[in-house]
């Protein structure tokens, strides 16, 4: 359950994971920032969590406050993941030894230095992270970089896949989200004149061959599907690759 995703509020997070769960008995994981909520208030939050069963935890900085809200409100940022991490890990180690939380950080596999990228991740993983997710790949660059980075570090690597269902779609995400990579060739597959279903069936391809290159090196997948197009995971095939 993301935490008001790029500044723009949404149910709040464990509220919504609390939600869910007491109606499927799905597990469920919440992502906390920390642009939001001093320590105070994220205590209490994560304490709230706690006691009603929330056990995993995506623990992230979060997006800056968009220009055009920041009239109204401003981003706290009075600490960082992984300041939050070790105040997680403390908690675990005070209150909840018996059954704690396990938790992880977010992953941009694209930075241009890729020792500070390292540094990051060792930090977060000293900080009790058990687990990374990454930002959207489309690139064999990008697999290539997340294969180097589980060997330099030992981190579990869960891969992120979003389709991308159209042209206009395709094009936003390459030009717009900064920390994403999307490669000409991938965008060249797309043109403006094609049918919905044309395009998903070019973003489910896309999909089914990042995870056969994946495959071997990923600890798991995790899927963003753009406009609630859930209906394309009918197409996409999360199994080992017959080779």
């Amino acid at each position: 359950m993301a935490d008001s995703p790029s500044g723009r509020s949404r149910i709040d997070s464990i509220l919504m994971s609390i939600k869910l769960n007491s109606q499927t008995h799905m597990r469920v994981m919440p992502h906390l920032c920390c642009r939001d909520k001093n320590m105070i208030a994220m205590r209490s939050a994560i304490l709230g969590a706690y006691i009603n069963g929330i056990r995993n935890l995506l623990l992230v900085t979060g997006d800056p406050v968009p220009r055009d809200g920041r009239t109204l409100s401003s981003g706290v940022f009075d600490y960082n993941s992984i300041r939050l991490m070790e105040f997680v890990k403390e908690m675990n180690t005070e209150h909840f030894s018996q059954d704690p939380f396990v938790y992880g950080g977010a992953l941009n596999p694209n930075g241009v230095n890729v020792d500070k990228i390292i540094e990051r991740m060792e930090k977060k993983m000293a900080a009790g992270a058990s687990y990374f997710l990454t930002q959207p790949i489309y690139s064999d660059e990008g697999i290539e970089r997340i294969q180097l980075l589980k060997e330099k570090t030992g981190a579990k690597i869960l891969c992120g896949i979003m389709p991308l269902v159209s042209y206009t779609n395709a094009c936003f995400i390459k030009n717009e989200f900064a920390g994403i990579e999307v490669p000409d060739e991938v965008v060249n597959r797309y043109h403006k004149d094609m049918s919905r279903e044309e395009a998903e069936l070019v973003a489910a391809n896309l999909a089914n061959e990042l995870i056969e290159k994946l495959w071997e090196i990923a600890d798991g997948f995790y899927f963003m599907l753009p406009f609630n197009r859930v209906s394309l995971m009918d197409k996409i095939k999360i199994e080992k690759p017959h080779r």
